[in-house]
This record gives structure tokens, C-alpha cells and sequence, in this order.
């Protein structure tokens, strides 16, 4: 069975941090955010977060008590230790407070965690390795309504779908915002001849970006499932691959080229002019190696001008083309979550209706009404 991880804290306590870390670290794990957990499971364990900016009040351990009596297994977590230097204080504190006021939590363990980070690395490791140690030994808590799934209650089904809606929401937009800053960064300063190489950078963002999307809402679907008590789907596949990101035909150069070659015999005339003059002036006998020396001059100025003039275009049209994939990938982004999602609350709304004893018929056919109206996008 799936081990499920439930953390919990006060506002602002780093809670979404931990949880993102966990699920990158942990994949074969469900790890949810709540305050109360899974409605039709106990949580195999419960972190009980708090910040490392001062120590841990009653107020604060009174919003994870009702998730950490329901399990066997709770860990408490001190996190932004990377902002903190006293943090071993905090957690000190926090150890003696929480067994001071309830014994139960007396050998509770208690680790430092920088989950998300404002410089340096993530370090989650001994959270992890704490973790993945308790579950594997801690007799795994029993309840009434037992391990096995439930049929979804829709009301719960909807918000939470809402809420993991949201959030992979935001990570698509932060993900295809960031990529179009790296690769326009990129564009700017690419080179005379590497047109092919970023062409090719660019043109696999879309497998990358897709393949990634398609894990990030499993693990969603997976986790929401667990907090409804939904029995888990087989992770599904949105219709369709990857967008087509493919660099369109660009136009006829023909008429721009010449008016820079024109613009830039125009400026090689003129150097070259200057040049013999100016060294006829200085060195006068010398009007052949002046001319000789100006029109060398014109020469160079004048392919540098074309060439540079080239480049510029080139910049400019791969830079409207980053523009326009990144618009692409956070559509299909938002267009494969809103697809996945919809169709997990189909099925948990046809389940419901089916259970025994609702009150619903179980014929009626599903319409619009049954599945959370949030699905448009723009």
C-alpha cells in the first residue's frame, strides 16, 4: 500500500516548501497539505511544521494536534533553517515545550529542513531518511473505516481537485515563464553560426515539458485521491502529445539584405574616403598606400555591417519565436490540466452516484452540474 504523509503547520510556516521537497525526494509516496487529512485514511505519518524564526507557541501545536493524534507515527519538522542561524535553539525549545504539554510527544523526533531555500541547497535528507526509517517500522495505525479506498464524498472531491487545480496551475505558468526568460537570455547572445544548435534546444522543450507535465499531474491525481479516500486511477495519459513547437518559415530576406548592402557600401565609401584623405594629409607622397588603406578599411566596415545586420534579424526572429512556444507550452499546460482533472472528477461523480444509498438515482446522467465549473481557462 501507497504510504501516505501528511503535513501540517501554522500559516506561513513553510509547509508548501516541505511538501514540494518531499515529493520530489519520495515519488512513490502521497504526500498531502491539510489540517486535518485524509477523510477516509489515517496518514501513515504527520509532520508537524513550524518556522525556525521563534520557537513553537500553544496556539501553533494546537493547528496540527487533531492530525497528529490520528497518527502513530509524527515527526516535528523546524524549517527555514537556511534563514535562522539559531534554529538548533528553536528546535531545542520545541522539544521541551511539545513534551511539556502533552507527555504522549515527549520521544517525538525532531529535525531542521531548508525545503525551499533563499540561497544554497535543499536539505531534506535527514527528514527523508527519518521518514522512510518510521514508516517502514512503525506499526501503521488502524482505523474503522479500514485502508481500503472509498467512494469520494462530490463536495470534497470538487475542492480538493480545486485546490490541486490551482496549484498546477501555478507551477505550469512559473515553469513556462522561467523557460522564456532562460532561452530569450539565450537568443540575445547567440552567436554568428549557432542558429541550429539553440533551434534544437528550443524544439526539445516540448517533449521535456510535456513528459514532465504529465508525472506532475499524476502525482497530483494520486495525492488528491488519497485525501478524498478515492480509489487511485491508472495514471492516465492527456489526449494528444507534445504542441507543435516547430520554427515557422520565415519570410524573404531579399529586399532587407539589399538595403544593407546598399547602407553598407554607402559607410564603406565614406571610410574609405576619409581614410585615403586623412592619410594623404599626414604623409603626403603616400596617396596610392592611402587609398590602398581606405578602400581596405571600407571594405571591412562594410561586410561587418551586413554581417551584423544579419545577426541582429536572426536574434530578433528567435526571440519572437521563444516567445511564441513558451505561449504554446503554458497553453497545452493549462489545456492538458484542465482535461486530466475534469475527467478524474467525472469518475468520482459517476462513483458516488452510484453508491448505494445516496439519495441520487443512479441512471441520471451526468451533465455539467456534477463536476466543479473552474475548469475554463483563457
Amino acid at each position: 500500500m501507497t504510504p501516505v504523509v501528511l503535513v501540517t503547520g501554522p500559516e506561513v510556516s513553510g509547509v508548501d516548501g516541505v511538501v514540494a521537497a518531499l515529493r520530489a525526494r519520495l515519488p512513490t509516496a502521497v504526500v498531502v497539505a491539510g489540517r486535518s487529512g485524509p477523510a477516509h485514511r489515517v496518514p501513515d505519518a504527520v509532520l508537524a511544521v513550524v518556522s525556525a524564526a521563534a520557537p513553537m507557541s500553544r496556539s501553533d501545536w494546537s493547528s496540527v494536534e487533531p492530525a497528529a493524534e490520528r497518527a502513530e507515527l509524527v515527526i516535528g519538522v523546524v524549517s527555514k533553517v537556511d534563514a535562522h542561524r539559531r534554529w538548533r535553539e528553536v528546535m531545542a525549545a520545541n522539544r521541551a515545550s511539545l513534551a511539556s504539554w502533552d507527555a504522549r510527544y515527549r520521544s517525538t523526533p525532531w529535525v531542521g529542513v531548508a525545503a525551499a531555500p533563499g540561497l544554497g541547497v535543499v536539505r531534506v535528507d535527514d527528514l527523508v531518511e527519518l521518514l522512510v526509517d518510521g514508516i517502514t517500522r512503525t506499526p501503521l495505525p488502524r482505523n474503522a473505516v479500514g485502508r481500503a479506498a472509498a467512494r469520494p464524498d462530490p463536495a470534497e472531491a470538487r475542492r480538493v481537485l480545486q485546490r490541486s487545480r490551482l496549484r498546477l496551475l501555478r507551477v505550469v505558468r512559473d515553469r513556462s515563464a522561467a523557460w522564456r526568460t532562460e532561452m530569450r537570455a539565450g537568443a540575445a547572445g547567440i552567436g554568428s553560426g549557432a542558429s541550429a544548435d539553440f533551434e534544437a534546444r528550443v524544439a526539445a522543450a516540448a517533449p521535456q515539458f510535456h513528459a514532465w507535465l504529465v508525472d506532475e499531474v499524476d502525482r497530483e491525481i494520486s495525492a488528491a485521491a488519497a485525501e478524498v479516500g478515492a480509489a487511485a486511477l491508472r495514471p492516465g495519459v492527456a489526449s494528444g502529445g507534445p504542441p507543435d513547437t516547430s520554427r515557422p518559415a520565415t519570410s524573404s530576406r531579399r529586399l532587407e539584405g539589399r538595403l544593407a548592402a546598399v547602407l553598407g557600401v554607402g559607410f564603406g565609401l565614406g571610410v574609405a574616403l576619409a581614410s585615403s584623405r586623412l592619410v594623404a594629409g599626414i604623409l603626403p607622397g603616400w596617396s596610392a598606400a592611402g587609398w590602398a588603406a581606405g578602400t581596405a578599411a571600407g571594405l571591412a566596415l562594410m561586410v561587418w555591417m551586413v554581417r551584423a545586420r544579419g545577426l541582429l534579424h536572426e536574434r530578433a526572429a528567435l526571440d519572437r519565436w521563444v516567445v511564441e512556444v513558451a505561449a504554446t507550452l503554458r497553453w497545452h499546460g493549462e489545456a492538458t490540466v484542465a482535461e486530466r482533472l475534469l475527467a478524474v472528477e467525472s469518475r468520482w461523480a459517476a462513483e458516488a452516484r452510484a453508491a448505494p444509498g445516496n439519495g441520487v438515482s443512479a441512471d441520471r446522467q451526468l451533465t455539467r452540474d456534477d463536476v466543479t465549473d473552474q475548469y475554463e481557462w483563457c
